[in-house]
């Protein structure tokens, strides 16, 4: 479990724009602050990945994201009440950053019960945004060491686990209709 000076540190990095690979509750994630394109964009050119993909807000609770969000009641109780890592696809508002927002409208949230997300975005003082730790094509880290080998001088900071992550990313559902887009 990373320290709480490195988790402090990482939410440093993160305020002044830089970008850090994590343990999330599922897999290895790339994150930055969601409310800097220039840090968006740099993990777009990090992983080499399309522009238009779409993130994962990862947060610990849903008052992080909630002020982006088009939910009601009910929707938000059912993620709150979700006890497996699921990603949500929900209705955007027009506070939500442009670069975060697809075709649709939509945006993609997680709120993590995973200690060291609930730690990095209290840090923080709000939501990271979260992305595979792979280079696009390529299967995502399980491990510091496949980390580091991804990307070592990518990344401002790479948080340490001593835990192997289940390398299977979360299930995504549209919230409007309760489809799965994956399991």
């Amino acid at each position: 479990m990373p320290s709480d000076f490195s988790i402090r540190h990482a939410a440093h990095i993160i305020r002044l724009g830089g970008v850090i690979a994590y343990p999330t509750d599922t897999i290895y994630g790339l994150g930055c602050d969601p409310y800097n394109q220039q840090a968006v964009e740099l993990i777009n050119t990090i992983k080499q990945r399309p522009l238009d993909k779409q993130f994962i807000l990862l947060a610990s609770d849903i008052g992080q994201i909630r002020p982006l969000l088009q939910i009601d009641d009910n929707q938000e109780k059912m993620i709150e009440q979700n006890t497996e890592p699921t990603s949500w696809v929900v209705t955007a508002n027009q506070r939500a950053p442009a670069w975060l927002v697809d075709e649709n409208n939509t945006i993609t949230i997680r709120v993590s019960k995973h200690t060291n997300i609930e730690r990095l975005c209290s840090a923080l003082g709000h939501a990271i945004i979260s992305t595979s730790a792979n280079v696009s094509g390529k299967r995502p880290a399980r491990n510091t060491l496949e980390l580091h080998k991804y990307f070592h001088g990518c990344v401002d900071k790479i948080l340490v686990s001593d835990q192997e992550q289940m390398a299977r990313p979360s299930k995504i559902i549209r919230l409007c209709d309760n489809e799965i887009i994956r399991h």
